[in-house]
């Protein structure tokens, strides 16, 4: 197929200059057509395929070939040429106003994108844009998929409130009840919020509901997940005899199908929690052991399967393998905390050096503004200076107005200046929030080698009772997680006397929400504050929510503004 693609670019080529227009667009776009059939291995017949509608002035085939080149450099995980390659078919829709239907798919790509990387709040906007470009083409059903992509971003970002709001409109649409796909993406949404929010009957309804509509299908992995998704709401309803048997017969759909490992690592993780509700650990060892072989590209499932295996081996004395099984997730954890390190410092830098970059540009800007303005005051002068040849009057006039200039040319130079000042004020602030934030993290990993170097000399001599002493520190370190002293220390280092301003300001804050006025000091969203505090999003909301009402701030002005403003 490639060869034959080849070959008609060639006699495309040779005979462009005999072939009337249309006939060229046609042309163009059957190949086109024959190039979607191979969006990994494409990309040289893309690039000359978009030449081709450039030399043809055919602005819909520029278009349409870079959107392809876009899909094409995703699947070869090439993002950032993907990026490039969206940029340059917005810039042509921009000139070109009735190819505005293709941006809904521009957006969503660039959302797909950000959503892999999981950067759902930048996906959520991109989303947005989708929605919006296809309700104003009339395209429903495509609005309605890109609603379901935006209740998944709000899933992952921890909000089940927000997916359950959204949902009555859709419940309430008939095109998208009628839609079988629609319908069965919907109630997964619901579902999974109803479980996050530990409502886990209404979670089961939902999982059941589309579990009628595929049980007579071969779409085996999924009717798999989907019992398995109900046995773990039953066992969290401690109704372990019924969740023992949902996920026992999911286990029976799956078993000797190697292709469906991702679907039976989430079933072995599921037996293995049951078993060890039920006091068996003998099963809950080979489940949880199993999740280990069947999955080992999820690390967060490992150290879950790592730690519990470790525990149920603590549990039946076991105390060799037990600290073994700690080991390796104490190194797991190791390497999570590592790769989270790695990548706060990388979106930190990213940060400093746009800020740096926003700084350069301003300049630039302020440069160019003054240029422009001492040369139109230059041409005003010579004008002036010119007429003063003639009358002693508007020498005069000239002479005021060049004292005009004089003064006005000090005021810009002070404003450039302040304008200079500001800027770096701001990155040095932006600098010195990130030390605190990075001094902090890294104390805590050092404490945390400090607990795995016990560890390792507990496991080397065989100590019973220094393993469990390091485990006892192990849970300290993990419930002192929330505990913000060290970092109100690093604050208070680097903003001397913040606390103290906040508690003159509010003396009847409590620490706990003194401690949130500290985090949203440091610019960190509801979900960081969760993690940090070990608390759900929910929760940080409502703490907030009390926060401002305690502080007596409008309605109209936002905490974390005011905060910022204080």
């Amino acid at each position: 197929m490639l060869v034959f693609f080849s070959m008609s670019i060639c006699t495309t080529a040779v005979g462009q200059h005999i072939h009337n227009p249309e006939n060229r667009i046609k042309q163009i776009d059957s190949l086109y057509d024959i190039a979607l059939k191979d969006l990994i291995g494409n990309g040289d017949q893309l690039k000359e395929l978009i030449k081709q509608s450039q030399e043809a002035n055919y602005p819909k085939g520029e278009v349409r070939g870079l959107v392809n080149l876009g899909v094409y450099y995703t699947n070869n995980s090439m993002i950032d040429s993907a990026k490039i390659a969206y940029e340059r078919g917005e810039k042509i829709i921009r000139r070109h106003p009735d190819l505005e239907f293709i941006l809904s798919y521009i957006y969503n790509n660039k959302a797909s994108i950000l959503t892999n990387q999981d950067l759902h709040y930048q996906a959520l906007k991109y989303f947005h844009k989708s929605h919006k470009v296809n309700l104003k083409q009339g395209d429903k059903k495509m609005a309605m998929i890109i609603k379901m992509n935006i209740l998944g971003c709000h899933l992952a970002l921890g909000e089940p409130d927000k997916v359950l709001a959204y949902s009555k409109e859709l419940l309430a649409d008939p095109e998208v009840i009628n839609q079988k796909d629609l319908k069965y993406k919907l109630y997964s949404n619901l579902a999974m919020a109803h479980f996050d929010k530990k409502e886990f009957r209404k979670a089961i309804n939902w999982w059941s509901a589309n579990l009628k509509s595929i049980e007579n299908s071969d779409q085996k992995g999924e009717i798999s997940y989907l019992m398995t998704s109900i046995a773990d709401a039953y066992r969290n309803l401690g109704d372990y005899s019924i969740a023992l048997k949902k996920a026992l017969k999911a286990q029976r759909i799956i078993d000797n199908k190697p292709e469906l490992s991702a679907y039976a690592a989430a079933n072995a993780l599921v037996l293995g929690k049951i078993y060890n509700s039920l006091d068996n650990p003998a099963e809950a060892i080979t489940h949880f052991q199993n999740v280990i072989v069947k999955n080992p590209d999820d690390p967060m499932d490992i150290a879950f399967s790592y730690k519990n295996l470790g525990a149920i081996h603590k549990r039946i004395e076991s105390w060799d393998t037990a600290a073994h099984y700690y080991e390796k997730y104490g190194t797991l954890v190791d390497s999570l905390y590592q790769s989270r390190n790695d990548d706060i410092s990388k979106i930190s830098e990213g940060k400093i050096e746009l800020i740096e970059e926003e700084y350069k540009n301003n300049l630039l800007t302020k440069d160019n503004d003054i240029l422009t303005y001492k040369n139109e005051k230059q041409q005003l002068y010579i004008i002036s200076l010119a007429i003063g040849f003639f009358s002693l009057l508007f020498i005069l006039l000239s002479w005021i107005l060049y004292r005009k200039y004089y003064k006005s040319e000090l005021q810009v130079e002070l404003l450039k200046e302040n304008e200079k000042k500001i800027l770096e004020n701001h990155l040095k602030a932006r600098e010195e929030e990130f030390l605190a934030t990075m001094i902090s993290v890294n104390e805590r990993l050092d404490k945390l080698s400090y607990i795995k170097k016990n560890l390792s000399s507990a496991i080397k001599y065989n100590n019973r009772e220094e393993i469990i002493d390091v485990e006892k520190r192990l849970e300290r370190f993990i419930s002192s997680t929330s505990d913000l002293s060290v970092l109100k220390d690093r604050i208070e280092s680097q903003y001397p006397g913040i606390t103290a301003q906040i508690n003159t300001s509010y003396p009847d804050l409590s620490t706990n929400d003194v401690r949130h006025c500290l985090l949203m000091k440091l610019n960190l969203s509801i979900k960081e504050s969760a993690q940090l505090l070990s608390v759900s999003t929910h929760a940080v909301k409502m703490a907030r929510k009390r926060l401002k009402k305690k502080m007596n701030i409008p309605d109209h002005i936002s905490l974390k503004d005011h905060l910022q403003n204080t």
